[in-house]
């Protein structure tokens, strides 16, 4: 197997390493355990924010015992722990599972609750599809109907006047679409029906000012006077400034509303890299100039907090190299001999990463140590044939094969850069770094480059 490969299986078996170590002190593994004891130990989990533990002792106690009178409480607390971790699909299963299971529970107006704020913090925003907004609404409403002296009820109010007003905002989204396209039709029967639909949140006068612009175009003079002069008398206030946001709401113009946190995910990582020129001086005279040029690598990573995460990467490039060799000519007089070729580089690295920010948005420092492979592609003997049967083609089939001058070094690196997940599940992240390569000479040769990482967080 070529170096690089070698290197790059390497790689890989390490990651598969990581993951099988992760797993293998999963709860599952135990034995013994009883409910009481599972249910005490999601909730002493959910205590400390350790939603994924919470989640899987109180998956565990429902998996065992079924009949037992604590599985409805460890139903809602696996959903209620699945949202808090951010799993949303995950969490509406387990919602749904619950309200399904033990409709009589004193606790169904808080899991509708709860699935209220899972649908509203998935609310698109206004002129992109509602159904979550729907739904969310829905739920707020059953939580309101089944516990209405609820110390919640207020909230929940509050909370379906704001989604009323999304859906409003929506409309006149729609309206305005069509306003853009002369479908004046269209957007009168839109306006008309959302202000039946909507006549007392803060965008009906919005509503009605388009619908006297509608009237307006569509020559309905009298009409559109009408309804000025309604908008006058009940708005006041309005001044025809539109509204573009719904305040308090995920998704409503918040960058960062979709941020699930970071903390127990872990993530995978795809790293187009630059690495600058460097020019390497060596005894008597001698160097090496390294060009620049462009890498590629690949990391899996652990979150521990928001702010602290371990990765193992692993990167490659190929890069053109002229050297001068300091040599003796045949008379025996000191000279030099030059050299050129491909210098090809593989590292694996153990990195760790420091967030300063819970946000989405952060800046991040990047230390770590790691084994850096060279491949100088210069010969180090005769070519040397090979043969071996293909049991596909059928058939022996030969090549020739040529050591090169290879070498392993130990490395270190840091970075610095900054991090945006831009949404549950995926994140960009950007940084300029430096490795340090002990070459085996007095001190350390460094490196500089850049690498944006296109990650996946699950």
């Amino acid at each position: 197997m070529p170096r690089p490969r070698r290197a790059l299986a390497y790689a890989l078996a390490l990651c598969l390493l990581s993951i099988s170590i992760g797993c293998s002190g999963k709860l599952a593994r135990q034995s013994g355990l009883t409910d009481t004891a599972l249910l005490s130990l999601g909730e002493r989990n959910a205590e400390q924010k350790k939603w994924a533990d919470a989640a899987e002792a109180f998956q565990l106690l429902i998996e065992r015992f079924p009949t037992s009178p604590l599985a409805a409480r460890a139903q809602f607390g696996l959903a209620s722990s699945r949202m808090a971790n951010g799993d949303d699909v995950e969490a509406e299963v387990a919602f749904d599972d619950f309200l399904r299971l033990y409709p009589a529970d004193p606790k169904v107006p808080d899991a509708l609750f709860l699935k209220g704020d899972l649908f509203s913090r998935q609310a698109q925003p206004p002129g992109r599809d509602q159904t979550k907004t729907h739904e969310a609404i829905k739920a707020y409403s059953r939580s309101l109907a089944m516990a209405p002296a609820s110390p919640r009820a207020a909230e929940g109010e509050r909370k379906i006047r704001e989604l009323r007003n999304r859906l409003a905002l929506h409309e006149c989204a729609v309206v305005s679409h069509y306003l853009s396209r002369k479908l004046y039709a269209g957007a009168e029967t839109r306006a008309r029906r959302a202000l039946l639909s909507y006549p007392d949140v803060p965008a009906t006068p919005e509503l009605v000012s388009l619908l006297a612009q509608v009237l307006e175009k569509e020559g309905k003079k009298e009409d559109a006077a009408e309804a000025r002069k309604m908008l006058a008398e009940k708005y006041p206030e309005y001044g025809g400034k539109k509204q573009i946001a719904v305040s308090g709401l995920a998704g409503a113009g918040d960058p960062g509303s979709s941020y699930r946190g970071r903390k127990d995910r872990y993530e995978f990582t795809l790293q187009p890299r630059y690495i600058v020129s460097k020019e390497i001086s060596g005894d008597k005279g001698a160097s090496i100039e390294i060009d620049q040029d462009v890498g590629f690598g690949f990391g899996f990573g652990y979150n521990f907090t928001n702010k602290l995460a371990l990765a193992l990467d692993w990167s490659w490039a190929s890069r053109n190299y002229r050297g001068k060799i300091a040599a003796n000519d045949n008379t025996g007089t000191p000279g030099f001999t030059t050299a050129s070729g491909t210098l090809d580089t593989s590292t694996i690295a153990l990195n760790l990463s420091y967030y300063f920010l819970d946000g989405p948005v952060t800046p991040f420092v990047l230390g770590g140590i790691g084994w850096t492979f060279v491949d100088s592609n210069i010969a180090a003997g005769a070519p040397q044939g090979v043969c071996w049967w293909d049991p596909w083609y059928g058939g022996y089939y030969c090549t020739t094969y040529q050591d090169t001058y290879t070498r392993n070094y130990l490395s270190y690196n840091l970075g610095l850069g900054a991090r945006w997940d831009v949404k549950p599940g995926f994140f960009l992240r950007g940084s300029v770094g430096w490795q340090w390569v002990d070459l085996g000479r007095a001190g350390t040769t460094d490196f500089m480059g850049g690498r944006m990482d296109l990650g996946f967080m699950f």
